[in-house]
């Protein structure tokens, strides 16, 4: 029984012996391949392509000509000519703006007091997106709506951010039979039946995939209680780490020990180093090691031995705190014992105890153990560096003691700060993985999936005696964003179960998440409707990872060049014009 009949229809095409077009997922322009008769007066370069049967007319608005791809047979009698679907005009435009600006803490910049707010959901983000492409009525409902992706736009062309962002979230952008643009999730949609099917196949395709998927998160960020031990310059480059010593150390300390210097002139110090030493001497102090970081699991536990594994250190806490009822970050905090030189014998502190959390004088912690004089962090060397030489009263009436004498020590100190920690051979820093494993072992490598902007966050507890006692994190917070990256990652390697149904004459069905590929078909052979399900298979159709992988090179007229019929031209040679499939 032969398939019943349609008709086509293009403004200026005289006769039209043959239409196909095939629908597809994605940004990139699908295409219509038209057997036309040949006329001179055909210029038409934008229209709606047709489709009609038996009272059922199925329209694509806004189809451009690709004149490039006009062909004639050998005897000049059939001309073969391609259109692009209205997604041609998508490969114009920009955007611009950046959104969910995530701190250093994994908290989110939203607009308080006056504040920029950056926070957007996916389905606002992808609603800008769409109205930048000049788009007005369309459906956003099925993107998933509580992650909280950051973006940075800059000049983007709009349809190549949308369809990033629905990679990000397991979701398809979708041109539907009624013109609307639609987001729907991978591998959710409408079933098939065989029922009045010309032609019905069905197979399983099992998925090659990795043995896990893992969300990989930006550096870990430790807050440590840094230890301080004074140190001094040698001769030497002043950046250079060799050049600074602990103090017993260096080449020129004094006869005996530091006790009895002349602070700031170090008359007792070699008149040749005299200016090292009243550049450096008491006013630098570098972060002692080894130490404990809490949260980290290196080699040796959370032991790390050496500095460089440290660096650079940064200048806040990992600690929160409303700065005009916007959460921020507070600074990097100097607290200890010290000779205040405010009068008396006494240092500014009777014991090391941890101030209360967090460190702003309160709590019962005096004021005067936080150090609020001028000093500098040096990030990239760990050091801390006054303007004034910092020391401690080490006679014991310093601590309620007889006497009332000043003899010099190097000051306790410890910088409340937080850093990443390397690793002890690689020096890479360490990160965060929340992974998953997918069905059965294959033996092969896990995927990895980097989201710089997830930071996991380690806040330690100490004694009084210094000791680490506890650690808290937000990682409850990190593993439910990263599980959304992972839920939309694994709906890639679902064991799908491919369909294709070539069904008689025009049957309107809508493309989804499940349904990929919808194909129309007019001319001699009859009308014709082929449908496929966790599938695209076409001879000559792209993928859509292919697609997504040309895309993101951004370049229109590369696109062009890749998608277009003629760089297929050798398949078309072999293969009757009814059956073509070409998608974008």
């Amino acid at each position: 029984m032969d398939p019943p009949q349609g008709v086509a229809s293009f403004p200026g095409i005289g006769q039209l012996v043959d239409a196909s077009i095939s629908m597809t997922h994605g940004i990139s322009p699908s295409m219509a391949v038209l057997t036309i008769a040949p006329q001179t007066d055909f210029d038409t370069e934008v229209g709606t392509l047709a489709f009609t049967m038996d009272g059922t007319t199925i329209e694509f608005p806004d189809c451009k000509v690709d004149y490039s791809s006009l062909q004639r047979n050998e005897n000049g009698e059939i001309w073969r000519l391609s259109l692009f679907d209205r997604r041609w005009r998508w490969r114009f435009g920009q955007i611009s703006g950046t959104y969910n600006v995530w701190r250093d803490n994994f908290s989110l910049q939203r607009g308080e007091n006056g504040t920029i707010d950056t926070e957007r959901t996916p389905q606002q983000l992808a609603a800008l997106c769409l109205e930048a492409m000049n788009e007005s009525d369309y459906d956003v409902a099925d993107l998933p709506d509580d992650p909280r992706p950051s973006v940075e736009w800059d000049y983007e062309l709009p349809a190549e951010a949308l369809a990033t962002l629905c990679d990000q979230l397991g979701c398809r952008v979708v041109l539907q039979l009624d013109n609307r643009v639609a987001i729907r999730r991978v591998g959710v949609g409408a079933t098939l039946n065989d029922g009045g099917a010309l032609e019905h196949s069905l197979t399983v395709d099992p998925p090659e995939r990795p043995d896990a998927i893992a969300v990989v998160c930006g550096n870990n960020r430790y807050q440590v209680d840094f230890q301080l031990e004074a140190v001094g310059l040698e001769e030497g480059d002043p950046q250079s780490a060799d050049t600074l010593r602990p103090l017993e150390q260096l080449s020129y300390k004094p006869p005996g020990d530091w006790s009895r210097a002349d602070v700031p002139y170090f008359h007792q110090v070699d008149a040749q180093f005299r200016d090292l030493a009243q550049k450096s001497v008491f006013k630098y102090y570098r972060i002692k090691v080894p130490l404990e970081v809490g949260g980290y699991d290196g080699p040796d536990g959370n032991r790390v031995s050496r500095l460089e594994q440290l660096l650079p250190i940064e200048v806040e806490q990992v600690v929160l705190a409303d700065e005009n009822a916007q959460p921020a970050n507070l600074p990097a905090a100097l607290f200890g014992v010290w000779y205040p030189e405010t009068g008396g014998v006494v240092n500014s502190a009777l014991s090391l105890s941890p101030p209360a959390e967090p460190v702003q004088g309160d709590g019962g912690t005096p004021l005067s153990s936080v150090y609020q004089r001028p000093h500098t962090i040096d990030t990239a060397r760990g050091l801390v560096i006054f303007d004034e030489p910092v020391y401690r009263n080490t006679h014991p009436c310093a601590t309620g003691g007889p006497g009332h004498e000043v003899v010099v020590g190097a000051a306790q100190l410890v910088l409340r700060a937080t850093c990443c920690v390397r690793d002890p051979e690689t020096l890479a820093p360490e990160r965060y993985v929340r992974q998953r494993t997918i069905g059965s072992p294959l033996g092969t490598a896990s995927r990895y999936l980097k989201h710089e902007e997830m930071v996991l966050t380690h806040t330690p507890t100490y004694s009084d005696s210094y000791a680490l006692e506890s650690v808290s994190t937000n990682a409850a917070e990190v593993d439910r964003v990263a599980d959304f990256y992972l839920d939309a990652a694994e709906q890639e390697y679902q064991t799908l179960i491919p369909q294709t149904v070539r069904l008689g004459g025009l049957v309107p069905i809508e493309l989804d998440g499940a349904i990929q590929r919808i194909s129309f078909h007019v001319g001699g052979s009859g009308a014709m409707t082929t449908v496929a399900r966790h599938n695209e298979q076409s001879r000559v159709h792209l993928p859509h990872k292919e697609r997504r992988r040309i895309e993101g090179q951004r370049d229109a007229e590369d696109i062009k060049k890749k998608l277009s019929p003629r760089s297929l031209a050798r398949s078309w040679k072999t293969i009757p014009i009814r059956q073509l499939r070409l998608g974008s």
